[in-house]
């Protein structure tokens, strides 16, 4: 699977189990600068014991990511041209492949 939004739906369907989608799960957010916020608790998933891991960018024309892996919970932050970026370092993360920024 390519996609990586029809990944992340994919996973989220697998950990769903009637309570840790209700108590956590995934949360999409927009920041007050123009951007995104997703966050992604890992407690109770595949994903749980995923080692801790931080991935930071920020150019001078705008462009920004930061994603941190550590305390059982996802947070991936960037730009509005970033969501689909975001969730492929949390995808590759969780995979366990190296992510190139």
């Amino acid at each position: 699977m390519s996609n990586n939004l029809e990944w992340l739906e994919d996973w989220y369907q697998r950990q769903c189990d009637g309570k840790w989608e209700h108590n956590g799960g995934i949360r999409l957010e927009s920041l007050r600068r123009p951007g995104w916020r997703l966050t992604i608790s890992l407690e109770g998933t595949s994903a749980e014991n995923t080692a801790p891991n931080r991935m930071n960018f920020d150019s001078s024309g705008g462009e920004w990511i930061d994603c941190t892996l550590d305390g059982g919970r996802f947070e991936g932050s960037g730009d509005p041209r970033r969501l689909e970026q975001i969730i492929g370092v949390f995808r590759k993360w969780v995979e366990g492949s190296p992510v190139q920024s």
